[in-house]
């Protein structure tokens, strides 16, 4: 069966946009962007009074 040249364009174009998305969750929200948070450090914000 072969594919119209419609949905192989709009195939390519959801290709290239989740492809596209990937790259961006990878480069702003990846493993190398994220705080290490003990849980000392969570109990120390948590109880801290709120600035004035």
């Amino acid at each position: 069966m072969r594919t119209r040249p419609l949905g192989r364009e709009i195939a390519i174009a959801l290709g290239f946009k989740l492809l596209a998305l990937i790259v961006l969750y990878i480069a702003f929200f990846g493993p190398a962007h994220r705080i290490k948070v003990t849980p000392a450090q969570m109990a120390e914000a948590l109880s801290a009074t709120a600035p004035r």
